[in-house]
């Protein structure tokens, strides 16, 4: 599938001279300060979705896109890491207004993406998937972990 898309877009899609951008998100949560551990519901939680997800999706396919797209005929081709704050955290005002933004996003989440890999997949019984979740929400909400997901 992913060959067919770079093939699309280096030979259909793009004129010479043109431009594409992608984004990724990675659902391996990270912390700007190394606080996280495997401890922490929010890793459990990363974890554990990417575990039920393995055979079905390649969610690290951000990490490969440059060479994706090299591959298929694109130059020039830039990519960068960009951190997702999960709650309103950071060094400048600009990376705690994303943070605060996207705090209620991640919130509902944490719960929608994960319930059905993590019950169905895993065969986590509901009341473990709550209890994981209403941790994973209460941690994703302290901004002394400086928790993210990278783009």
């Amino acid at each position: 599938m992913a060959v067919l898309l770079m093939t699309a877009l280096s030979h259909r899609v793009l004129k010479p001279g043109g431009w594409v951008q992608m984004i990724e998100i990675y659902f391996n949560v990270q912390s700007d300060n190394g606080s996280i551990t495997d401890e922490h519901a929010l890793r459990r939680w990363s974890t554990q979705y990417m575990r039920a997800q393995e055979d079905r999706k390649d969610l690290r396919i951000g990490t490969r896109l440059r060479n994706m797209l090299t591959s298929a005929g694109l130059t020039e081709v830039d990519t960068k890491m960009i951190p997702l704050p999960l709650s309103a955290w950071g060094n400048d005002q600009r990376t705690r207004d994303i943070g605060q933004a996207n705090s209620g996003n991640i919130q509902k989440l944490l719960r929608s993406l994960a319930l059905y890999p993590l019950t169905k997949r895993l065969h986590m019984s509901i009341e473990n998937f709550d209890t994981l979740v209403e941790q994973a929400q209460e941690e994703a909400k302290d901004p002394s972990l400086k928790a993210y997901f990278p783009l």
